[in-house]
C-alpha cells in the first residue's frame, strides 16, 4: 500500500480544539520508557491510551473518536475494527539517532494512521522493510534481533504539519523522530482494520 497523505483533514476549529485539549493541564499523560516497544527501552516519551482493544477507553475517548470518521471518509470505507487510539507526546532529545527504533504496532494485518496535532518537526519515517521479512516465528526476541541487524531503507518520511494525516500499511516498519527545533511532537495514532 502506498502511504496516503491528507492535509487539512479536519475543519480548522476542530483541529484547534484537539490541539487545545491535548495541551491543557487536565489531559492525562503517562510516561513510558519506550514509545515504540517495551522491549527496546531507549525511546522514552509520554502517551495517553484513549482506546486499547479489550480495555476500558479513557475519559477523553468520546472527544477523540469522532476524528476517526475523517479516516473513514479518506478511505471511502468504514473502519471494521478499531484496535487502538494512542496519543503520543515526544520531547526534544540530544539523542544522536536519526529516528527512534523501527517497529510495527501489532503483529497482524492492520492499517496505521498518524494525525499531527500541531506544527513541529520530528518526521514519521516509513521503511521499505515489512513484517513478512522477519520469518514465521515472530516474537519479541526475533523482532528485537531483526531490528538490531537490519539496515533499514526509507520508503518515505512525513513532516508533522498540523491537521495532516498519513495512512499506511501497519506491517511496514516505521519510526517516530524526536523533535529538535520544537518543544513537543503531538501525534494521534490509530490502528485499525
Amino acid at each position: 500500500m502506498t502511504p496516503i497523505i491528507v492535509d487539512n483533514l479536519l475543519p480548522a476549529g476542530y483541529a484547534d480544539d484537539i490541539e487545545r485539549d491535548l495541551t491543557q493541564t487536565g489531559f492525562d499523560w503517562f510516561y513510558v520508557k519506550d514509545v515504540t516497544n517495551a522491549n527496546y527501552g531507549n525511546n522514552s516519551g509520554f502517551v495517553h491510551p484513549a482506546y486499547d482493544y479489550g480495555k476500558s477507553p479513557s475519559t477523553w475517548f468520546p472527544y477523540i473518536k469522532p476524528f476517526t470518521y475523517s479516516i473513514e471518509q479518506t478511505l471511502d470505507r468504514k473502519i471494521e475494527e478499531l484496535y487502538r487510539i494512542r496519543v503520543g507526546f515526544l520531547y526534544p532529545s540530544p539523542n544522536i539517532n536519526q529516528f527512534n527504533t523501527p517497529h510495527v504496532d501489532f503483529l497482524w494485518p492492520h492499517l496505521t494512521a498518524c494525525y499531527y496535532v500541531s506544527n513541529t518537526d520530528g518526521d514519521t519515517v516509513i521503511f521499505d522493510q515489512h513484517l513478512s521479512e522477519v520469518g514465521s516465528d515472530i516474537n519479541n526476541e526475533s523482532l528485537k534481533l531483526y531490528t538490531e541487524k537490519t539496515k533499514f531503507t526509507i520508503k518515505t518520511s512525513v513532516n508533522p504539519v498540523k491537521n495532516r494525516l498519513i495512512i499506511f500499511d501497519g506491517l511496514n516498519f516505521h519510526a517516530s523522530t524526536k523533535p529538535k527545533h520544537h518543544d513537543t511532537r503531538l501525534v494521534i495514532t490509530v490502528n485499525f482494520k
